[in-house]
């Protein structure tokens, strides 16, 4: 096995890193999240046309924002996924936290899933050649899928939370 001397597998925490991989993951599944905060940004009469442009019917969106509200709990966890010091004012007690992140990995499966199916099972006619990216969206969640099966460092990462500081 190679060893490469230069990049460090743990964190300033004693952590392993989250790989990139993970938050492109969590990205692709959180997208109905980030759709909605560009329309916000936008001026009011362009935003129903730039909701539309990815989620043809209304239902759709609101549909995918509620199957990605697990993801959105996930990414709270990771956010406290760093030791309780009272003197820095820095992270949380660990019960709620660590017991989502425990199970984020099958959280994050399950989302993925149900994006996939709903994906697939919703698509428009000659998707070819009317939405080509949406057939990028499948390919990625199907990756996604994999990736989060198959990763072993993920199921290190998902077994491991920070011991508080005295």
């Amino acid at each position: 096995m190679k060893q490469y001397p230069d990049i460090p597998l743990l964190d300033q925490d004693g952590l392993h890193r989250v790989p990139l991989r993970f938050y492109a993951v969590l990205l692709l599944l959180l997208r109905p999240y980030l759709c909605w905060l560009v329309t916000l940004v936008m001026p009011e009469a362009e935003r129903k046309a730039v909701l539309s442009f990815f989620y043809p019917l209304a239902d759709d969106f609101v549909r995918a924002v509620l199957i990605a509200i697990p993801a959105l709990l996930v990414l709270a966890a990771i956010s406290q996924r760093v030791p309780y010091d009272k003197q820095q004012r820095r992270g949380r007690a660990k019960k709620f936290w660590f017991a989502l992140w425990r199970y984020g990995r099958w959280l994050l499966l399950a989302v993925a899933s149900v994006d996939l199916y709903w994906t697939i099972s919703h698509l428009p006619p000659y998707v070819a050649l009317n939405a080509p990216g949406l057939l990028l969206i499948v390919a990625a969640l199907g990756l996604s899928v994999l990736y989060l099966l198959r990763s072993k460092q993920l199921r290190l990462i998902f077994t491991e939370w920070p011991e508080d500081k005295k």
